[in-house]
């Protein structure tokens, strides 16, 4: 990956400056610096948690605003001090509250939005904003200003440049000051995202304003209340924006790795005859197991029943065309590792019945490790035709992911996905979470 290059230290200046500023700035004889023609990227980036560990000294500064591995084994491992659930979020209001009575009122260097993970950089961003608020809600905004050139591989090269706004303070004043002022920062010929790089529960005013202006949104479902995500997903899409979920894009291998089963023909006919889908999932968080659920029942043209809960398990019917009943089921594991993203599917069993004789049934078993695949055989299972497959467990840092949906230049939303949310709804509308 190539590194950022900023070719100059970020200048605060006054809000009513910051635009004339910014159409100076690539005022040059050199043709070549005229800034990228690109896209325009907003990003919403509180970094509470690594904010939180700097105040309670267990981590050093500078806060960065990127989830470290130190920052996630260090946040685990006060979770196991304290005696926390081990399916504490890291996001969660209970570990903060918890890093809050703990504090050490220490402070660091905040460089968040001056500068940014390689694999968005080498996408050569036109314009790139960050909202960073602060846990100190007693200070004001300052804004910052500068200009960067991602560094190129080849001396035959012009580097193509871009320019980057940072908003720090309490959120009040980014709410007072500035939304007013990024109005002004919009660049109309280039497509403009907006990364909401926290949780959906919280600065509902500031996710509004921006979902209401037209922005393509880069969100994560796994990071806020099923509730408050399934809102925001139904009001998105009747509202016909551009959506696009990390918490999704954290399926695809569990989706591709489902399809490759099917991909001969011989085993086309296991489809028309499932009867049931245990699905397990890391944490209480429901929804990419809803996803991953409503995304098969889209596929296979499966009309919804039912919803109920048995204690930890969701338990939704569904019915082919012909009638048949297939029942589905979510279980949330508690496992022994706090997690980044709650609700990550870890496995999936699958049985179709074709008669009454077993040996000629199938029982399809996806595992994220072989252990959750030995879980899975359990319940005679072995005694039908048995197709297993270990899912990679790749998760890549969410930077990592985002640059990729930057880099399709999706302008709306997935159709598959946009299925998938409907059914999602549906099923999650008719249970009282």
């Amino acid at each position: 990956m190539k590194p950022q290059l900023t070719l100059q230290t970020p200048l605060e200046l006054p809000n009513d400056e910051i635009s004339n500023y910014l159409n100076q700035l690539w005022i040059s004889e050199d043709s070549y610096n005229s800034g990228a023609n690109t896209f325009s990227l907003i990003i919403w980036q509180p970094a509470w948690l690594e904010q939180h560990l700097v105040r309670a000294g267990l981590i050093n500064g500078p806060i960065t605003g990127y989830l470290s591995t130190e920052i996630v084994e260090v946040a685990k491992q006060f979770i196991l001090d304290k005696g926390l659930p081990l399916t504490t979020s890291l996001s969660s209001n209970e570990l903060f509250k918890l890093l809050e009575v703990n504090s050490a009122d220490r402070d660091a260097e905040d460089f968040r939005g001056q500068f940014f993970e390689s694999s968005i950089s080498t996408l050569n961003p036109r314009r790139l904003i960050t909202l960073a608020p602060t846990l100190n809600n007693n200070s004001g905004m300052k804004t910052f200003v500068s200009a960067y050139c991602p560094l190129s591989d080849s001396s035959a090269m012009q580097p193509i440049c871009g320019d980057l706004v940072v908003f720090r303070g309490d959120s009040n004043s980014i709410v007072n000051q500035g939304l007013k002022i990024i109005d002004e920062l919009s660049i109309d010929e280039l497509p403009s995202w907006l990364w909401w790089n926290g949780n959906l529960d919280e600065s509902s005013e500031i996710f509004e304003y921006f979902s209401n202006n037209g922005l393509r949104l880069i969100i994560d479902t796994a990071l806020g209340s099923p509730n408050r995500c399934l809102k925001v997903l139904d009001q998105l899409i009747k509202s016909n924006k551009a959506i696009n979920d990390l918490n999704w894009v954290r399926l695809k291998n569990w989706r591709e790795s489902l399809a490759m089963i099917f991909d001969p023909p011989s085993r086309r006919p296991i489809l028309d005859h499932i009867t049931d889908i245990d699905l397990d999932i890391a944490g209480d968080h429901v929804l990419q197991g809803l996803f991953f659920v409503s995304w098969i029942s889209d596929k296979l043209g499966w009309s919804f029943v039912s919803v109920n809960k048995d204690n930890e398990l969701f338990k939704i019917e569904f019915k082919r065309r012909n009638g048949e009943k297939i029942h589905t089921s979510i279980n949330p594991l508690p496992l022994g590792n706090p997690s980044i993203h709650l609700g990550q599917v870890i496995g999936l069993r699958l049985i179709s019945k074709v008669s009454e004789e077993q040996r000629n049934n199938t029982c399809i078993i996806l595992g994220c490790e072989s252990v959750e695949c030995m879980r899975l055989e359990a319940g005679g299972m072995a005694d039908m035709q048995l197709i297993e497959q270990v899912v990679p467990n790749s998760f890549y840092s969410s930077e990592s992911d985002v640059s990729k949906l930057l880099g399709s230049s999706r302008g709306n939303t997935s159709p598959l996905f946009e299925n998938t949310i409907k059914i999602a709804l549906q099923i999650f509308s008719a249970f009282n979470y």
